[in-house]
């Protein structure tokens, strides 16, 4: 099944969002479903019903480079999909000694992360 962005309207909101996501990324429903070892039959049931386990939003989330909380934002605040953050968790992973490499690289995420909050602020400052 594909959609057209129009189409989303008339969707669950949780599905339509992620619906949304998928075509600027160009996936399909179908292989979001597959990815997650799910029928797209319960997939589907699972948003329409609002019982979707939460570790799959997080892999949605993960792989698809949306923030988890995007998928619960207000629909009048739009999101441009095409200047997507970056967003780590690796930060929090207190239990890993992290080598020089490491921190360089995370680092390296931050101040990509900066760059991007920083042009987004001159953006709205204008």
């Amino acid at each position: 099944m594909t959609l057209k962005p129009n189409d989303i309207l008339s969707m669950n909101s949780l599905r339509g969002k992620i619906e949304e996501i998928l075509i600027k990324e160009n996936y399909t429903f179908k292989q979001l479903a597959d990815y997650l070892n799910l029928s797209e039959q319960e997939l589907e049931d699972g948003l329409a019903h609002k019982t979707l386990e939460l570790r799959y939003l997080e892999d949605i989330s993960k792989n698809l480079k949306v923030p988890l909380y995007s998928f619960f934002r207000d629909n009048k605040i739009k999101i441009n999909y095409n200047e997507k953050p970056y967003f780590t968790n690796k930060l929090w992973n207190d239990n890993e000694e992290s080598s020089p490499q490491k921190l360089m690289e995370e680092i390296e995420m931050l101040k990509q992360a900066i760059l991007f909050k920083e042009a987004e602020l001159a953006k709205k400052l204008k």
